[in-house]
Order: C-alpha cells, then structure tokens, then sequence
C-alpha cells in the first residue's frame, strides 16, 4: 500500500515499446483498459490476445478482468466471463476471447490489434475461514434459486 496516499499500487510492466500504458477513461471510471497488443488461436474461434503487460500490486489486493462493454459490437466475448489475476502472478496478462460472428475469427482478431479490449479491475483480497458443517441455517429464501424472486 502506497502510505502516502493510501491508495493501492500497481506496478506495471509494459512488454511493447509503442504500447499505450493502461489507464482509465474517465477519472471515476472503475476499470482500468487493457489494449490488444498481439493474439494466438488457441482453438477454433477462441484466441488468446496478450495486453502487453504484466503487473505488480500492493500487497492484499487482486485483479479482475472483464470485457469492456463495446467488445460486443466486434462479435467477441469472453471466453471465461472474469479473469482473476492474483497477487503473486508476474506473468503477461492474456484475454481469451471468443469469435461468435461468420466469417475468420484470425481477421476478426487483426481488427482488434491496438484496440481497448477488456478493462481490470483492482479488488481487495478478503481472507476468509471455510468451516465445513452438515447443515445451513434456514432463511425465507430457502434453496429458491434462479428467478425463484419474480
């Protein structure tokens, strides 16, 4: 933790000299942007598109990565919904994206070079206890699960 500030700190790694650094859009925007640098198909539509940078955070504190919303208007999503990035990870951040258009998914991908792709965002890491037991305690809600509300 940056004790100045009291914020969290994140140190990045940029692996591309003419890379654009991971910002924000707006100063009140939560996630920060990841741009796609390069990519490799991983299997038929799915492509694993490399941002470029690896990160260092204060310590207590993860990454998610999630899609930016206009992903969808290219015809891609996220082939695994959230990534979790944890803190001990010094690896290059990839977003594994999916092809749903017709047509190459490999030219769809060239499009998406340069381009915001996915956006992470900064998490405390809540450590918790797990404590097996043989029964819950019973709500109104009970086992009512999806649209079980309304």
């Amino acid at each position: 933790m940056n004790t100045a500030t009291s914020k969290a700190l994140m140190k990045i790694c940029c692996h591309y000299s003419d890379m654009p650094v991971p910002s924000r859009g707006h100063s009140t925007d939560a996630g920060i942007d990841l741009t796609a640098m390069a990519y490799e198909c991983k299997a038929e539509q799915v492509f694993f598109i490399d941002t470029g940078i690896s990160v260092q955070l204060s310590q207590g504190y993860y990454l998610e990565v999630v899609p930016r919303s206009s992903i969808v208007k290219r015809d891609f999503i996220m082939a695994n919904s959230v990534g979790i990035i944890d803190p001990d990870y010094r690896g290059r951040i990839f977003v594994p994206l999916r092809y749903l258009g017709s047509g190459s998914g490999e030219k769809a991908c060239e499009n998406l070079l340069n381009q915001r792709i996915a956006q992470m965002i900064i998490r405390r890491l809540e450590p918790c206890e797990i404590e097996v037991v043989d029964e819950l305690e019973e709500t109104l809600r009970g086992e009512g699960g999806f649209g079980s509300t309304g």
